[in-house]
Parts: C-alpha cells; sequence; structure tokens
C-alpha cells in the first residue's frame, strides 16, 4: 500500500474521529486541539495532489484489498464530519440558549430601552453545564 496515500487517508480518519469523540463528550478543555488537528488533516488533503479527486485516483490503482480498506476509512471520516457539523451546531445553540438564562436568571440582568438584555456575561462559553 502507498504509505503517503495511506498514512494520509489515516491522519484525516483519525483527526476527525477523534474531534467527534471531543464533542460527543462535550470535553471542551481539548476543543481547541481537536479542532486544530481536524483542520490540518483536512488541509493535508486539499493539499494532495489533485485534493480528494486525485487521492482517489490514487487509491483506484491500489489492490482491491487497499482500495476497501481506504474507501472506508475515508466513507467513515465524511460521515464523522457531517456529524461533527451538527454536534457543533448544537453546541452552539445549546451555549446560547445557556447564555440567554443565566442572563435572565441574573441578579445583575437589566433590560436596556430597546428590550434587550444589557449584561449577558461576556459572551463567554459555559463550560461547567
Amino acid at each position: 500500500m502507498s504509505a503517503t496515500v495511506s498514512d494520509l487517508v489515516e491522519q484525516v480518519a483519525h483527526a476527525v474521529a477523534q474531534l467527534r469523540t471531543t464533542l460527543e463528550k462535550h470535553e471542551l478543555p481539548g476543543l481547541e486541539a481537536a479542532i486544530l488537528k481536524a483542520q490540518q488533516a483536512l488541509q493535508s488533503l486539499e493539499n494532495f495532489p489533485g485534493g480528494v479527486d486525485g487521492l482517489r485516483k490514487r487509491i483506484a490503482i491500489l489492490s482491491i484489498d487497499e482500495q476497501k480498506l481506504l474507501n472506508e476509512q475515508l466513507e467513515q471520516a465524511r460521515s464523522d464530519h457531517q456529524i461533527n457539523a451538527e454536534l457543533i451546531r448544537l453546541a452552539l445553540q445549546r451555549n446560547a440558549a445557556l447564555q440567554a438564562y443565566a442572563a435572565q436568571s441574573s441578579a445583575a440582568a437589566t433590560y436596556s430601552s430597546e428590550g434587550g438584555v444589557s449584561f449577558l456575561g461576556g459572551g463567554q462559553l459555559l463550560g461547567k453545564f
């Protein structure tokens, strides 16, 4: 198996899977590193000669067993990437809801003349929830 092709596929699959695990477990301390690793892996994929299409062409010249293994890893990475996008969207919605709840529950919360909450606690992630 071509070391470059298999290494790249493994790098992408591992990074995207690690990000999914981090998101599913709500591990905020490790989130930044997991996102960075996934972005770097996906950038490596884009930088492959010919991009994803070039990688698929290189996989197509490998043995049937190698093709099957690498294509399964790529399919899992694609699935994990889609799930990651949904998990991030849900986390952002959850964070916005927690911020709104905290602002409304706070004794320090005051409302502006336009009806908005003037104190929202700086917009930080509420990691303890």
